[in-house]
């Protein structure tokens, strides 16, 4: 019996040296399915694939964690928005994945005037949205992104205050009541024009930050 402990011990031992590995934790860790859904921010504007903050991001993870974008540009969370996320194919391609990190980012479309009208329902579609995902067997550990703020000169009809003043408190309200983390790319970004294309969309500078935040936060860094 000690013979074979010896033998699987030290085979372990070989293993974490071939592999790199610092522990044995990192050979017997699960991979994770990081599902990224959302709106152009995280689909990519104008950008090539490489420079979109999930792809970014899957070069950040430890290895073979996998991340997937499932982001719809134009999407809202509100369902009677004129481009409701629930209704994109994605959406359901999300699901099907079952992740088991789920990264959310909403806001910026929901926040123009032809949305936000609904804006009473705004809460409620999100936490149902959030339920989708909750349901699945992967029982996936969600994270919530705070909208980067917009700038008066991006010509979208996004509203910045209504970004800043309602939807930011509320993600984070919702994020505390269903146990969610919240990722603050609004605090992060405040301010800095020079990360974003046109004062809506991060450039390849602001793809950058967003992706090197979302990694700080998930990995617990």
């Amino acid at each position: 019996m000690k013979y074979l402990l010896y033998v699987f011990t030290t085979a372990v031992i070989v293993l974490i040296l071939l592999l790199g590995c610092r522990t044995i934790a990192d050979i017997v860790r699960p991979t994770e399915r990081i599902a990224c859904i959302g709106t152009s921010i995280t689909e990519g504007y104008t950008l090539p694939g490489e420079q979109t903050y999930p792809v970014l991001l899957q070069n950040l993870v430890t290895s073979p964690d996998k991340v997937l974008n499932f982001g719809v540009g134009g999407t809202c969370m509100l369902k009677k928005s004129d481009i409701p996320y629930w209704q994109a194919q994605k959406y359901q391609f999300a699901l099907d994945w079952k992740p088991t990190v789920l990264i959310v980012e909403f806001g910026a479309n929901d926040s123009k005037a032809q949305n936000w009208q609904y804006k009473a329902e705004f809460k409620q579609d999100y936490l149902a949205l959030i339920d989708s995902f909750k349901k699945l067997s992967s029982s996936p550990k969600i994270y919530l992104c705070t909208p980067p703020p917009a700038f008066a000169s991006n010509t979208f009809g996004v509203q910045p205050e209504v970004i800043d003043n309602e939807i930011v408190p509320i993600v984070k309200e919702i994020a505390q009541e269903t146990g969610s983390t919240v990722i603050d790319l609004h605090t992060l970004m405040q301010g800095q024009t020079g990360w974003f294309l046109d004062g809506l969309h991060p450039n390849a500078i602001g793809t950058i930050k967003i992706s090197e935040e979302v990694n700080r936060v998930i990995s617990g860094k």
